[in-house]
């Protein structure tokens, strides 16, 4: 991805604090947070609308919605998606599995999330990813 070109994001969450400061964050470091989604239907209608580079997405949103769901829609369409999960390693197969890049362990610092996508920008060009977020893991081949 050129280094000029803003990245957007789409941010999954259905906390409303931890969506809001995640955003501040990834705008903060020149991302563009092209919408935010608490529901598995909203998270795909605004995909469908902003086509975002990235989407970091909570594996359990409001009204019984999947992130796994969103999460392999997103990845098929070519979206790198970065889980935000307190679920920890016991869903790591699951969340591998839909074609995500990584996740990262909550609570997290929302400072953490640009670094995490920076690092899966990185591997996508073929680079090796700077220092990695504390409790982030990579779904590499």
């Amino acid at each position: 991805m050129p280094e000029n070109r803003t990245r957007s994001v789409l941010v999954v969450e259905d906390e409303d604090l931890v969506a809001m400061a995640t955003g501040e964050a990834l705008e903060g470091h020149g991302f563009h947070v092209c919408g935010t989604a608490a529901t598995e239907a909203a998270a795909l209608r605004l995909a469908a609308e902003c086509d975002p580079d990235f989407a970091v997405v909570d594996l359990q949103l409001a009204g019984g919605g999947s992130g796994l769901r969103v999460g392999r829609a997103l990845a098929a369409e070519g979206v790198q998606v970065l889980y935000a999960t307190g679920h920890g390693p016991a869903w790591r197969q699951e969340m591998e599995d839909t074609g995500a890049r990584g996740c990262i362990a909550k609570p997290y610092d929302p400072g953490d999330v640009p670094r995490a996508l920076e690092a899966l920008d990185r591997l996508q060009l073929g680079a090796a990813p700077r220092r990695l977020p504390p409790e982030m893991h990579l779904f590499v081949d």
